[in-house]
């Protein structure tokens, strides 16, 4: 019996370390987030351990650039707050992928009508799960959003003054994207900057394809350059910003 439960014991030590050795190999490194004002119309809100972006979209309302990881939406609530804003003026909510950390907070904004890419919509409703290495054991269950329409990659949808580019990214999730706006570029978790300033991929032990997100962080810069969208602030949801489209570049030449 002993012996057993040494074994036993042995067993639990050695999942609980693999398991602190797959999280520390994704945040590890990273640049830590800097919440703020961004280009005079971004407001980045730090939500714990992500970030979910307000957009001024003028005439009083605002759209989403994800919802963070808070069903409570404390810091979007918060930082609206801030801008003398409402649960009303959020007329939009564009997800970058359907995982939970992204989403939460959605059902809170009566008025916003949320879009994803066509690949993540029952993920973001919760009708379906992940298949990372991670993500496949995580419950399924409703998350209360509902996707007012699917985006199509590379369409542009304007909300108020702001004209929203679609880039498909898949590989972190079947369906996520990317999105330019007015010079930023919103990754979500397809990538991440590095605390030495380079972009670093997805984390391989939460995304779907890690191979197919590679591919489609080279494949983007020369989009970028084809469809003459000029970027000025690559953001990210776990890591704080980079400068220019240089990281991505420099990513994209390597890989």
């Amino acid at each position: 019996m002993k012996r057993f439960l040494l074994v036993a014991l042995a067993v639990i030590v050695l999942a609980v370390a693999l398991l602190a050795g797959v999280f520390a190999s994704a945040f590890v490194g990273n640049a830590p987030s800097q919440p703020g004002l961004v280009d005079g119309f971004i407001h980045v809100v730090n939500d714990g351990y992500v970030t979910a972006n307000i957009l001024d979209t003028g005439d009083g309302k605002v759209a989403l650039i994800d919802a963070g990881a808070d069903p409570a939406g404390k810091a979007i609530l918060a930082e609206l707050a801030a801008m003398k804003l409402d649960v009303h003026a959020v007329s939009a909510i564009f997800l970058t992928h359907g995982h939970g950390d992204h989403v939460a907070a959605a059902p809170l904004f009566p008025d916003a009508k949320v879009f994803v890419l066509a690949g993540d919509v029952a993920l973001a409703e919760g009708r379906a799960g992940g298949h990372g290495l991670i993500t496949q054991f995580m419950p399924v269950k409703s998350t209360g959003v509902h996707v007012a329409r699917a985006l199509a990659d590379g369409e542009v949808v304007q909300i108020g003054n702001r004209a929203i580019h679609v880039l498909a990214v898949p590989g972190h999730t079947m369906g996520s994207a990317a999105f330019w706006v007015d010079g930023a570029l919103f990754l979500g978790d397809s990538a991440g900057a590095s605390k030495d300033g380079t972009l670093k991929p997805a984390p391989r032990v939460f995304s779907d394809d890690p191979l197919e997100n590679r591919a489609s962080l080279k494949a983007l810069t020369a989009r970028l350059a084809a469809e003459h969208l000029e970027v000025k602030t690559l953001i990210f949801a776990h890591t704080g910003r980079l400068d220019g489209i240089k990281p991505l570049a420099d990513f994209a030449a390597a890989h």
